[in-house]
């Protein structure tokens, strides 16, 4: 990914419109207990497969997060916090999940479709935010295109197929981190078509 990144400085998180910090505290089996969480907003994904193409879409884009997790854990990479995703968003919109779906695949991808389906939901991080995230799949063609993609605002996303007779050795392929719904998606998809 063609991406510069540079003075990156580590602070104390303040307000936040994406996540608010709070502390649950409760006696379980006889012993008070407390627990550090997150609130967070929900989300929606999508595996996108390019019929013409026999590939999954992927999203690359940096992640500040896995930044400081690879740089914290002494992880070399030629793509420092670069991760590959399913086109995916949070749904702080007002918007029911199909249509936020339908919107994040046009402003990240630039292929326009109505037609994605339902795989089933998961919980994300259960340690300390537990927000749902549901997992659609759609299938696009080159008839779909009707923009360049990328994101919307200040977003730097870039697309990347992986061929279908290559998606096992990627799913494997540690030097490209994924989500663990990518992975879930992409074994459901390979089990169903």
């Amino acid at each position: 990914m063609d991406t510069i990144i540079k003075d990156i400085e580590i602070k104390e998180l303040g307000e936040s419109k994406y996540i608010r910090p709070f502390s649950i505290h409760f006696v379980q089996d006889g012993i008070k207990r407390k627990w550090d969480c997150i609130k967070a907003h929900d989300s929606v994904s999508c595996l996108l497969y390019h019929t013409e193409r026999d590939a999954f879409l992927f999203v690359k884009q940096f992640r500040p997060s896995l930044w400081y997790y690879q740089k914290q854990n002494g992880i070399n990479s030629d793509e420092l916090g670069i991760s590959y995703e399913f086109c995916a968003g949070l749904c702080d919109k007002g918007l029911d999940e199909k249509r936020t779906m339908i919107e994040e695949i046009f402003e990240e991808t630039g292929y326009a479709t109505n037609d994605v389906r339902y795989i089933t939901s998961s919980f994300t991080g259960l340690g300390f935010s537990a927000n749902r995230q549901s997992i659609f799949y759609a299938l696009i063609d080159e008839s779909m295109k009707r923009g360049a993609g990328g994101g919307i605002d200040d977003e730097k996303i870039e697309l990347c197929f992986i061929e279908r007779a290559k998606i096992n050795e990627f799913l494997l392929d540690e030097s490209k981190p994924k989500g663990a719904g990518a992975l879930f998606g992409i074994t459901w998809f390979l089990a169903n078509f």
